[in-house]
């Protein structure tokens, strides 16, 4: 699979004859997850379908920058991932939908919570997860936000389900902290 998909990549950023058959063939392997994803974290089928879109949209106009780092599913979910958070605090701010309840569950007990907008919140939560190492914010996301299993996410990352536990542990204990030096200031 990696070969193939080493293929396709290459195949897209030639922008050769083959180049649209690589990229259907990357959405046609990705997308049903990635709509998944999108879709856990959107909770709306029409605005998950334009969010896939602008992702795939985003996927071929920068997939030249691909460091190949991680596995292309992986960086394809963090554009994702990036797509469904932008579209869902805009949505948040028209709807006036409060997230909280999850910061809350988080940094419980300061009293400068009570003085924050559901805006502000998220921004901050926001900026907490963009200090986590790559890995590390997408394990958190996928079990505090999706509260997907940890069987699941190993499948998803390649990474040990023990492993995953301590990132998740780690990334909570990094949130928290974070968050509570910006609430103290």
């Amino acid at each position: 699979m990696k070969s193939e998909e080493e293929l396709w990549i290459k195949q897209v950023i030639s922008g050769g004859p083959d180049a649209e058959h690589a990229f259907k063939a990357i959405s046609v392997r990705y997308g049903p997850k990635l709509y998944s994803q999108i879709f856990r974290i959107i909770q709306n089928e029409a605005i998950t379908k334009d969010v896939l879109q602008n992702v795939f949209i985003k996927v071929w106009s920068n997939l030249s920058s691909f460091k190949q780092e991680s596995n292309l599913y992986t960086w394809m979910y963090r554009i994702a991932r990036n797509e469904s958070l932008t579209i869902l605090a805009s949505e948040t701010r028209r709807s006036h939908v409060s997230i909280e309840t999850s910061v809350v569950q988080i940094i419980s007990g300061h009293k400068e919570l009570d003085a924050l907008t559901a805006d502000e919140i998220y921004d901050y939560l926001k900026e907490a997860i963009e200090t986590l190492p790559e890995k590390q914010a997408i394990v958190f996301e996928l079990k505090y936000f999706e509260n997907q299993k940890y069987s699941d996410i190993s499948k998803l990352t390649g990474t040990s389900e023990g492993a995953l536990k301590a990132s998740y542990h780690i990334a909570k204990q990094k949130i928290t902290a974070f968050l509570k030096t910006k609430l103290n200031h």
